[in-house]
């Protein structure tokens, strides 16, 4: 038996969204982009991504096959923009090493979001 990578790809965004969504400054922490900025913007932005990972993550785990495919579907290309995104960031002289753990991570998500896809059953057209 394998293992279901679109569970635990649909539990990983569920988590990341929740931590990124009721602590913000937790979250920063966890993916090593230091500390969260004193205003209020860093923590808008943050909740934003929590949000977008708690419903990417939720449509994962969803037990209908054609919207747990669409959530696989969905996180890849928003993945596929964060990576882009990530970086543009870098060539704007953002901190390497902050810029690689969020580059690795859209990466990874990416890379377990097109794996997942390849190992649900397609549906067929009636």
């Amino acid at each position: 038996m394998g293992v279901d990578l679109a569970k635990a790809l649909g539990v990983m965004r569920t988590g990341v969204g929740a931590l990124s969504w009721v602590s913000p400054a937790a979250s920063w922490r966890t993916f090593g982009l230091g500390p969260l900025a004193g205003d209020a913007r860093g923590g808008l932005v943050t909740r934003l991504f929590g949000s977008r990972d708690l419903v990417l993550g939720q449509m994962v785990l969803c037990p209908d096959p054609e919207v747990r495919r669409a959530g696989l579907q969905a996180g890849v290309a928003v993945d596929s923009i964060d990576l882009v995104a990530s970086l543009l960031a870098l060539r704007k002289g953002a901190p390497k090493v902050t810029i690689l753990t969020a580059t690795g991570g859209a990466a990874a998500f990416m890379a377990l979001g097109l794996f997942a896809l390849a190992q649900e059953p397609h549906a067929t057209v009636s």
